[in-house]
């Protein structure tokens, strides 16, 4: 029982020791990759609440991240979004705030950008805003 605690508090103590010498990448090359990764493993996301997470980027020179988003049906509504945009700001603003991992983003001045297209018209941006 004892050679098990020691083999694994030496595995531990071994981990933690590579990953403090390891090299370490700069935040912004961090949230460039989460993107990447995001993107690959999620996207494009299914259809909730009339609304698909198609990708998301990141853009080094402005700390930007972009989510791309297509709606469609009845969230597929230009003139509903315009007469909601700044409630729909404020509650982007919220769930960003609401959620921990991009806490260590908004501490660094990062900003996001959502960018919402229509399914009926191909490729027409409905909503386009970005928030700090």
């Amino acid at each position: 029982m004892m050679k098990k605690k020691n083999a694994l508090l030496g595995l531990t103590a071994s981990v933690l020791l590579l990953s403090l010498t390891a090299c370490h990448e700069s935040i912004e090359d961090r949230a460039a990759r989460e993107a990447k990764e995001y993107t690959e493993k999620f996207c494009p996301t299914p259809v909730k609440n009339g609304q698909r997470t198609d990708s998301m980027t990141f853009t080094k020179d402005t700390k930007t991240f972009n989510y791309y988003v297509t709606l469609s049906g009845q969230a597929d509504n230009h003139v509903a979004l315009e007469k909601n945009r700044k409630k729909i700001t404020t509650l982007l603003q919220q769930g960003l705030h609401d959620d921990p991992g991009t806490k260590v983003y908004r501490d660094n001045g990062f900003r996001f950008r959502y960018i919402l297209r229509s399914t009926k018209q191909k490729g027409k941006v409905l909503y386009d805003a970005v928030i700090k």
